[in-house]
């Protein structure tokens, strides 16, 4: 059973929120606790799976109470109920929440969310993960340029001109996300030649994105790999899948999510084998004489796969839950609990077609695509007879490619 503590500005509204979501009573064990003083003693008492809480109120401030549970708690899920639709407000509480929902809201699915986010953090906090990230040599700290320009996004007061300021402060990060934003995947009428206008084009969070991802590969290239490891090979590989989901999601906005997420799917293996190389080796070895996937041969050596390592790192330098889920379920999309085609899923289908057309030179088929992929949550999406046409859009490996 979910430990559920909901956090309120008075009796009376905690009463409210109990009646409200006592149709989860078979699901959650749920106690409401008024103010953050309560909260937090409550939480000294007995630690929660889950933290709701009201946003603002009279002499209530949920942000710094959500980020005391983070910091105290970091196991805990964080989320927001509330009925204040600041702007302002919510982005400052971003940073310290995984999930904001807005008054009034539907049980089921503040349920669903959750239960993913409660999935999210069992996968994060195994004991496998946590004995793996024990025994890392170190991971790379959160650059300066994506530091500052967190806090100016988080802030609330960025504009196009302020975040275009913090970029061209670096000059390969200003040439990289110029590529990037120009390359073939977004599809712009013109050539963009100003960060500006990449800013007002993009949009905040998908800048954001793009710079991580770069500046999660630059900070790694850093670091010695083991013999045999190329890093670029890992890049470019990451930069396909990212394309090739990217393609298999038609909103737009998940669309963009997914290239990030699949550029970044597989930077847990670039910590494993910069950080534990010999266990890294070992790893590789197992998959090569075993014919098994990679993932299947590190939790054979690691009790965990550079999925779970991978998406940690990605909860250390602040990335979006979104961002998170879909690198630490890419090869399990199944274990969110929703029969639902998701950025997850796009991950999964889009590292299978990749590592499907490395190993088919001879031509794609979607029985080789099939082999590497869950087939039973496939067919519970709906999606397993789209598979044919995907494969036929993809004109050559490197459609719409970054």
């Amino acid at each position: 059973m979910i430990q559920v503590l909901l956090v309120e500005v008075s009796a009376a509204a905690g009463e409210q929120l109990l009646k409200r979501l006592s149709v989860l009573a078979d699901e959650w064990s749920m106690r409401c606790v008024v103010g953050e003083a309560a909260a937090l003693a409550a939480l000294d008492r007995t630690p929660a799976d889950v933290v709701i809480t009201e946003l603002t109120g009279p002499g209530f401030d949920g942000v710094a109470l959500l980020r005391q549970v983070r910091e105290r708690w970091p196991t805990t899920a964080r989320f927001v109920l509330s009925a204040n639709t600041s702007t302002q407000l919510l982005m400052k509480a971003l940073p310290a929440a995984h999930q904001i929902l807005c008054r009034p809201f539907d049980p089921a699915q503040l349920q669903r969310i959750v239960f993913r986010t409660c999935a999210l953090s069992a996968r994060l906090y195994s004991n496998g993960v946590r004995a793996s990230l024990g025994g890392l040599r170190s991971l790379p700290a959160v650059p300066r340029l994506y530091q500052l320009l967190s806090q100016e996004l988080d802030s609330g007061r960025a504009t196009p001109k302020s975040v275009a300021t913090i970029i061209e402060q670096d000059m390969s990060m200003t040439a990289r996300l110029l590529q990037l934003v120009n390359s073939a995947f977004f599809g712009l009428s013109r050539r963009i030649t100003h960060i500006r206008e990449a800013v007002t084009y993009l949009g905040f969070e998908p800048i954001r994105n793009l710079v991580v991802s770069s500046e999660m590969f630059r900070a790694m290239s850093r670091l010695a790999a083991p013999a045999g490891f190329s890093l670029d090979a890992v890049q470019q590989h990451s930069q396909r899948v990212g394309s090739i989901a990217a393609g298999l999601l038609s909103d737009r906005e998940l669309s963009r999510t997914a290239y990030c997420a699949g550029m970044l799917h597989d930077i847990g293996r670039v910590v494993l084998a910069v950080s534990m190389p010999e266990a890294f080796s070992r790893a590789s070895e197992l998959a090569r004489i075993r014919e098994l996937p990679l993932h299947v041969a590190e939790q054979q050596v690691f009790a965990c796969t550079h999925a779970e390592i991978g998406a940690h790192l990605l909860v250390l330098w602040g990335l979006p839950q979104a961002l998170v889920e879909a690198v630490a379920f890419h090869h399990s999309p199944a274990a969110l609990g929703e029969p639902q085609f998701g950025i997850a899923g796009a991950i999964h289908v889009a590292d299978a077609i990749e590592h499907a057309r490395l190993a088919s030179p001879g031509g794609l088929r979607p029985e080789a695509v099939l082999a590497r992929i869950d087939t039973d949550w496939f067919a519970r999406c709906g999606e397993a007879d789209a598979l044919p046409r995907w494969l036929a859009g993809l004109d050559h490996p490197d459609a719409a490619a970054a």
